[in-house]
């Protein structure tokens, strides 16, 4: 560069480049997917082949009085070594994926606590994948009185 005034035209293009570039990625960010849509492109399979099981506990408010603040831990039965993951879903999120937690033996047991957002009343679902390729899922309805996802 020999002059300021190249510098200054340099970042100026650079910037304007950047902003052009990020503005297409922001604006569909707002889109609703269905949990059928979730389900399939982080599981690859849809609800239809997904096993409900009583070896899957959910403990979760029944009432949520904040959608933005909604604790949940995830415990199962089945033993730590046919687990590959757990996946946890909100049906009537805008986006319903929530959560991924990769397992391995050393984990000892299947446990995950964390807390959510909702933005309504709906099913919270954990979904394990066993190593063996199937799921097992169970589900809590969660009611919410003031919907936390904007």
């Amino acid at each position: 560069m020999k002059t300021r005034r190249d510098f200054f035209k340099l970042a100026g293009v650079a910037a304007a480049g950047i902003m052009l570039g990020v503005a297409p990625v922001i604006s569909p960010a707002h889109a609703k997917i269905s949990l059928e849509e979730a389900l399939k492109k982080h599981l690859g399979v849809g609800l239809s082949a997904i096993k409900e099981s009583n070896q899957i506990k959910i403990k979760a408010p029944s009432i949520a009085e904040s959608g933005a603040n909604v604790p949940i831990q995830v415990s199962a039965t089945v033993p730590i070594e046919k687990v590959e993951a757990l996946y946890i879903f909100v049906d009537k999120n805008p986006n319903p994926f929530i959560a991924s937690v990769m397992f391995s033996p050393v984990n000892g047991e299947v446990f995950f606590a964390t807390r959510i957002k909702m933005g309504a009343t709906s099913p919270v679902r954990a979904i394990l994948k066993l190593k063996d390729g199937s799921y097992l899922m169970a589900y809590k309805e969660v009611k919410v009185t003031v919907g936390g996802c904007g």
